[in-house]
């Protein structure tokens, strides 16, 4: 009776999340941040949590980015609440907008993790620009750079999370 109550299938598709958080948090953690280009570091986190928001509903986003939002402020020293405040929103907006605006097709997959990878750079940046004299153009290089090093990593992650939701875009 109680496996009843259990749907099978949404328990295998979260044990394949959390393996999918788990290579992207080692992916950045061991590859990406030691490969810096022009002095920037690729952040590809944001586009997990947009890829798992918008193939399986703003709820999975939303937990998906807390969970990983709280493993990266836990293994990044940059901020403490920041991401973790930061994913599910990203998590849960992606979901919104495939569900009601937007299709799932990498075009528009595409420039969704855009939009997370800029809210995510301004929001890093935010504490440089309000909180202390800093000049305002390498802050914003930097996150441009962080931008577009981040960006190639959509078609890598796109694929995989299509695959594991099991949707199907030739209807």
């Amino acid at each position: 009776m109680l496996l009843d109550l259990i749907n099978i299938v949404k328990v295998r598709r979260a044990i394949v999340y959390f393996g999918l958080v788990l290579a992207v948090l080692l992916l950045q953690n061991t590859v990406l941040s030691r490969i810096p280009i022009m002095g920037v570091r690729a952040f590809i986190v944001p586009i997990a949590v947009v890829a798992v928001g918008y193939f399986e509903g703003g709820v999975w986003g939303g937990v998906f980015g807390l969970i990983i939002g709280f493993s990266c402020d836990v293994g990044l020293n940059d901020s403490p609440v920041m991401l973790t405040v930061l994913f599910p929103v990203i998590g849960f907006f992606s979901g919104t907008l495939a569900m009601f605006f937007v299709n799932r097709r990498f075009f528009s997959f595409f420039f969704v993790s855009l939009a997370a990878l800029v809210l995510t750079a301004v929001c890093q940046m935010f504490k440089f620009i309000a909180l202390t004299d800093t000049n305002l153009v390498p802050v914003l290089i930097t996150a441009g750079l962080q931008t577009l090093w981040s960006l190639p990593f959509a078609f890598a992650i796109y694929y995989p999370c299509r695959a594991v939701s099991g949707t199907n875009l030739s209807k």
